[in-house]
């Protein structure tokens, strides 16, 4: 699906990790016996530590990235009309985790809370919806918050997961602005297979084990190398673009290898998508929205972000940041 809206943009971006960081060999002994094997899995994957959590949640983390738009932008919990919380690891099964959040950040009752089922491209649909809310004149200020904690779901004894996935949660503000916004969504649920955890369940500071989280590795890279490039083409030619034209590829950091070959892949530079996530991990949704607050030295007037994965699906977006407050990183603390 591809769809344009005009003045949207994204006005800030904050990001929160766990103050928890290890090594792949500290985090995995099981796994990694021998020096020589940490080595060889980070120049294939790219990670060397991983940002991890312990008792917080996905929402203490989006909870304390809101904080600190709150505190260092113009944007207060009186001008939010809507909270989108995306994730895959909400606190219950119910009650939404958004509406709990509406209520420890001090957003009015007279808003629209939402949680959404999504992970790796989940950061762009969260975008699309709260375009569309802005779009329909409904709403004026949308939250968006996307964040996932996926090392509570992963095997310890699975190299293919429990080795990169990190946790983190981000805020973004969106809102009428003088820019446009272009995306493309595609759905592939025909491959919902190749990314799937079954019967997990979950309260707010412990995960009751039905199922660890499996990838597909082959599947997964067919799709990113296939499925992912075709969709940014169509994108690119829709906003009438070229891909000289983009200034960075903020690509969901799925791990360095999958990004170098989609560069490869789609025939642009490695410095214009570049991976991020080394000391910190695959994050899920929170992986585009975290690279801006980690620094990125591109310039972000015409920025491409792409989400994929889980489900399985691609989202894309094309959009200017360059007017977009980007915040710092800010460490967990218990509050």
């Amino acid at each position: 699906m591809l769809s344009k809206f005009e003045n949207i943009g994204i006005k800030a971006i904050s990001a929160c990790l766990p103050q928890k960081r290890v090594s792949i060999a500290e985090y995995a002994p099981d796994l990694i016996t021998m020096p020589k094997e940490a080595k060889r899995f980070t120049r294939s994957t790219g990670f060397a530590n991983l940002a991890v959590t312990n008792a917080e949640t996905t929402s203490d983390l989006c909870y304390q990235a809101t904080l600190k738009i709150f505190a260092e932008t113009e944007y207060k919990p009186k001008d939010i009309d809507a909270l989108l919380f995306v994730t895959q690891t909400p606190n219950w099964e119910l009650p939404a985790t958004s509406h709990y959040l509406q209520d420890k950040l001090g957003l009015s009752q007279n808003i629209v809370c939402f949680d959404i089922n999504e992970g790796c491209s989940g950061y762009e649909q969260g975008l699309y919806l709260a375009a569309t809310l802005i779009a329909s004149k409904q709403c004026s200020n949308v939250l968006l918050l996307a964040g996932d904690t996926i090392s509570k779901i992963t095997d310890p004894q699975d190299r293919a997961t429990r080795l990169i996935f990190g946790d983190a949660g981000t805020a973004s503000i969106i809102s009428v602005s003088d820019t446009d916004m272009y995306f493309h969504i595609n759905t592939y649920g025909d491959r919902y297979k190749a990314i799937l955890s079954d019967k997990v369940r979950v309260n707010k500071n412990e995960y009751e084990w039905g199922g660890y989280l499996h990838l597909e590795g082959m599947d997964i890279m067919n799709f990113t190398l296939n499925d992912v490039p075709e969709n940014i083409n169509a994108l690119l030619a829709f906003c009438g673009r070229s891909k000289d034209e983009i200034s960075l590829y903020a690509c969901h950091q799925a791990n360095k290898l999958i990004l170098m070959s989609l560069a490869d892949k789609l025939d642009v530079p490695h410095e214009k998508l570049p991976f991020v996530a080394e000391n910190i991990g695959n994050t899920s949704s929170a992986s585009i929205p975290l690279m801006f607050s980690c620094g990125v030295e591109n310039e972000l007037n015409r920025v491409l972000l792409c989400g994929f994965g889980v489900g399985l699906a691609c989202a894309s977006c094309v959009a200017d940041l360059s007017k977009t407050k980007i915040l710092n990183v800010v460490n967990y603390v218990n509050d």
